[in-house]
């Protein structure tokens, strides 16, 4: 195995050559309906945040949000990334020192990622879960785009169990809370209500939000189960609040909520939000 883990959604959910990768991401953050409009106010007190991962142009102006708001010293990205198709290690750290964009490549931080690996046993190094996964690496040209500087941790994650998930949250906690001085953003990257109509997905959506937006990790499990909501990124976000709350979150708040819709007419469509939370 490499050294570099390359890009394997580059040319599909967003362009491989760096130049229109570039145009894309400044239409996301700049031109777009949906975008936040030029100059967004940094927030430094941010430590966590919920944003899609569909295709760039669908769900890009959604997440922009989100990163317009992250200020140079979130140096610490933990990004929780959905394992849509269920390979290898059901909560799996990257084996990958370094990963690839169009745009160039970002260091994993070893220590980082082998701290949270102490707390939480069944983490482990594999390729599988990660090779074709795009939920991670859609996220990484934004913050490429957003941060002069930044190192991170990938965990790819399926199938896990409520305290799983809180074991999970409590470890990257205390990681977070072991290096006081770096500023350390928590991501999960998560889609919400997936192909129905814009009135199904926006009722759907608005119960998996409201869970999410009073920081209630068990919440949003109960609430998914029962109300059968397709939002695939519900182990990550869980993950997330729990991780939050151990580190004194004070309050979230959503800054977007749109669907595929609202960038191309379509009849079913998939639900997007970008949530900040304050430490």
């Amino acid at each position: 195995m490499t050294s570099i883990r390359p890009a394997a959604v580059a040319g599909s959910f967003y362009p491989s050559a760096a130049s229109e990768l570039r145009t894309l991401l400044e239409d996301c953050f700049q031109t777009s309906p949906l975008g936040p409009h030029g100059a967004t106010e940094k927030n430094r007190s941010i430590i966590a945040g919920l944003v899609p991962h569909a295709g760039a142009i669908y769900s890009g102006p959604c997440a922009a949000h989100l990163f317009s708001r992250l200020d140079t010293s979130h140096q610490r990205i933990i990004i929780l990334g959905v394992n849509h198709r269920g390979h290898g290690q059901r909560a799996a750290l990257s084996p990958w020192p370094r990963w690839q964009t169009p745009l160039g490549e970002i260091a994993v931080n070893q220590h980082l990622n082998d701290f949270i690996r102490s707390r939480a046993d069944f983490l482990a190094d594999e390729p599988r879960a990660h090779s074709e996964e795009h939920s991670i690496e859609i996220e990484l040209p934004f913050l490429q785009y957003t941060l002069p500087d930044f190192e991170f941790v990938p965990i790819s994650l399926s199938r896990l169990s409520r305290d799983e998930c809180g074991e999970i949250g409590a470890a990257i906690a205390a990681a977070c809370q072991a290096e006081a001085n770096t500023h350390t953003l928590v991501l999960a990257s998560s889609d919400l209500s997936h192909y129905l109509s814009p009135e199904q997905t926006e009722v759907l959506d608005r119960l998996a939000l409201e869970p999410i937006l009073a920081l209630d990790p068990e919440g949003l499990l109960r609430v998914i189960a029962e109300q059968d909501i397709s939002m695939c990124g519900v182990i990550p976000t869980a993950i997330m609040l729990f991780a939050v709350n151990a580190m004194g979150a004070q309050r979230a708040r959503l800054l977007n909520h749109c669907h595929s819709g609202d960038v191309m007419p379509m009849r079913k469509v998939v639900g997007y939000a970008a949530v900040e939370i304050e430490g």
